[in-house]
């Protein structure tokens, strides 16, 4: 069994994981469970914003400045090539903060609806 293989299985596992656990959180708590999923996708996508693919914390600074100087010593087509993964990424993650926040519009107010 090659390396490859043993990956695809633990990640097929982890989404099968996360798909039952969200399906528990949104038969248990109903439109807010949605809200909540919602809501944890913003999260995850405004962290991922802000952080990038940059080191974060108090050991990251040797980190760093290994990163700057590797961006320093690019080639005019290798930035311009980060800069259009950089933005795709940024586009991604914007995407999937809507997205966050139509589900948490969609789980509030189906659940306020459903109150009433």
């Amino acid at each position: 069994m090659s390396a490859r293989s043993i990956l695809i299985a633990i990640a097929l596992s982890a989404w099968l994981l996360g798909s039952v656990v969200a399906f528990f959180i949104v038969a248990y708590m109903s439109f807010f469970g949605v809200a909540f999923i919602g809501l944890v996708i913003c999260y995850v996508s405004a962290q991922f914003e802000l952080d990038g693919d940059r080191p974060v914390g108090s050991l990251a600074t040797s980190f760093l400045g290994a990163q700057v100087r590797a961006q320093q010593d690019l080639t005019a087509e290798q930035r311009q090539s980060v800069r259009h993964e950089q933005s795709l990424a940024a586009q991604s993650a914007r995407f999937f903060k809507f997205f966050g926040f139509g589900l948490m519009a969609i789980g509030l107010c189906g659940g306020l609806y459903y109150q009433l």
